[in-house]
């Protein structure tokens, strides 16, 4: 024969769990969630300190009478083309890589091992090897933000120092940046 059942008071269930538990478990998902929520994801201090190189760009620096930039652009993934402001981006950043390669990005790219705004748009190549589109920035509305102010700030006659220095200001506390050199003076 069995005997009664004691029915459980959902009032007390709160007592039967683990203390702490909940806690743990709001800071575990908050630092699992942080760096994607700061910009675009990941956080490092990865990154390079040297002036952007010939690798990465010698194949962008006058690429917009160049019939292989004219080629790539042609056949841009749609990624580019998934908004005007992103496809507009990613057309400053073909055409001007002298400037965009100077600024650094705050979105947390760092962690992907970025080196400059101009790396949320396009791969580092080698010289002479094909333009290869990086989708990171199509995505990324502080890598854009980023190309952009910098589009606009040169078209009002700002030098790269002065668009460096309001990138820097503007971003500069979002997330690590990339470890872009100075402008020169």
């Amino acid at each position: 024969m069995v005997g009664p059942t004691t029915q459980l008071d959902n009032r007390h269930m709160d007592t039967m769990r683990l203390p702490g538990i909940r806690p743990l478990l709001i800071l575990s998902m908050a630092l699992l969630v942080a760096p994607i929520a700061v910009g675009c994801g990941g956080a490092g201090d990865g990154g390079w300190a040297a002036a952007p190189t010939p690798e990465h760009t010698a194949a962008m620096h006058d690429m917009t009478p160049d019939a292989a930039a004219q080629a790539a652009w042609n056949s841009r993934p749609a990624y580019v083309r998934s908004q005007p402001r992103v496809e507009a981006a990613y057309a400053y950043a073909l055409a001007r890589p002298d400037v965009v390669s100077w600024m650094p990005c705050y979105c947390g790219c760092v962690a992907m091992d970025h080196r400059s705004n101009l790396d949320c748009f396009f791969k580092p190549t080698q010289p002479g090897a094909a333009l290869e589109f990086e989708e990171h920035a199509s995505y990324c509305d502080v890598c854009v933000e980023t190309a952009l102010m910098a589009k606009q700030m040169l078209a009002e006659g700002h030098g790269l120092r002065e668009i460096r220095d309001r990138v820097d200001a503007t971003f500069g506390g979002a997330a690590p940046g990339t470890v872009t050199p100075l402008p020169p003076a």
